[in-house]
């Protein structure tokens, strides 16, 4: 992450982007549909975060979600 970049790609599209889990720097990000706020939302396999969640510099972004066949 370099502190200003709110789109990130996985590697695979996900099976149900319902199912993904993202984390910065080991940190659960709010998921969309949850609650009022989220951090993130995905379309197809961009993950994008809101302004006000960008991963700051050096951050280590994850994904854990099962990739679609």
């Amino acid at each position: 992450a370099d502190g200003t970049n709110t789109l990130f790609t996985l590697a695979h599209t996900p099976f149900a982007t319902s199912e993904v889990s993202v984390f910065v720097n080991g940190q659960l990000q709010t998921p969309p549909g949850i609650h009022t706020f989220q951090d993130y939302s995905i379309t197809g396999s961009n993950v994008f975060f809101t302004t006000s969640s960008v991963p700051d510099s050096d951050s280590l972004v994850l994904a854990i979600y099962n990739k679609s066949t």
